[in-house]
């Protein structure tokens, strides 16, 4: 007897998990090996993301005279159910909030790598389902649904799905991609209060007036021999950076050109601060002074 074979691309679960993994792979890079915890965070998160991603690319579900089966992805996550254990095969359209991935809902489990429509395996000795989630669950229930009765095929047409569902779940994801990103980018914030500024942004730390013991500009950024925990992209350096003295220090600076205005205290790292526009660092420089004195 001939076997079928059907396969989905996770066009849902590759656009969700694939930023993540480059996200977590660029953040590993820049972290550096001097910060053994964020590095080893980073390096973690690298390796469950694409741990996921090959498991939620793609599913695949095999039907044979005897058997109905299925796997995800490179095959780390499978399942087979015998023909004769089961009571009936339906096309169905799960719940917006079903989503994708493994996981139990009301009545069962559903395995699911993208979009609302699957299969849903019913059986004859228990009232549990499995719902698996395919592109052509109405062929394919007909197909198992003939093994079953073991009369031919009878195709009913297409299920329809509501075709905003999909676009939202990417919408929402795109959202909050962008805002777990965008914080690398933005340019760094001073906030000014009655006994300390406050550094805003990643990596920002707060600074008491009281501890501070030189403020000064210099026109060159010391050479930079290692970053332990921080980021370099777009000409952005932002965390912890160590200097050609082995001095450790943190950045908050756009590359290109000074000024630089230099902060030492008691009880922080030297800071290094500018912006993109040198009035507006040297006005920074400035109104620290006068808050410092």
């Amino acid at each position: 007897m001939e076997t079928k074979k059907f396969t989905q691309f996770g066009t849902l679960s590759v656009v969700i998990i694939l930023p993540l993994f480059i996200l977590f792979f660029i953040r590993l890079i820049h972290t550096g090996l001097g910060n053994n915890d964020n590095f080893g965070f980073h390096l973690f998160m690298a390796l469950i993301t694409l741990l996921l991603l090959l498991i939620f690319y793609k599913v695949t579900i095999v039907v044979s005279s005897t058997r109905v089966s299925f796997k995800l992805g490179v095959g780390f996550i499978s399942k087979s159910y015998k023909i004769e254990n089961l009571k009936r095969c339906v096309p169905i359209v799960n719940k917006g909030y079903h989503g994708i991935g493994i996981h139990a809902i009301s009545n069962g489990w559903l395995y699911n790598v993208s979009g609302l429509k699957a299969i849903e395996l019913q059986f004859k000795n228990s009232r549990s389902i499995v719902r698996i989630g395919t592109n052509k669950p109405e062929e394919i229930s007909q197909l198992i649904q003939s093994k079953i009765s073991g009369e031919a095929p009878n195709y009913t047409g297409e299920i329809k799905v509501k075709k905003w569902i999909i676009p939202l779940y990417l919408g929402i994801f795109i959202l909050i991609f962008i805002l777990a990103v965008f914080p690398i980018f933005r340019e760094t914030k001073v906030q000014f209060n009655n006994h300390d500024f406050r550094i805003r942004g990643s990596y920002g730390e707060t600074i008491p007036y009281a501890n501070i013991e030189l403020i000064d500009t210099v026109s060159i950024l010391p050479k930079i021999i290692m970053r332990t925990n921080g980021y370099a992209l777009s000409g952005n350096l932002i965390g912890n950076f160590r200097l050609h003295n082995n001095t450790n220090v943190k950045l908050f600076v756009k590359k290109g050109g000074g000024p630089y205005i230099l902060i030492k205290s008691k009880s922080n790292k030297p800071i290094y601060l500018n912006f993109k526009s040198k009035q507006k660092t040297v006005d920074l420089y400035n109104k620290m002074k006068n808050k410092v004195n």
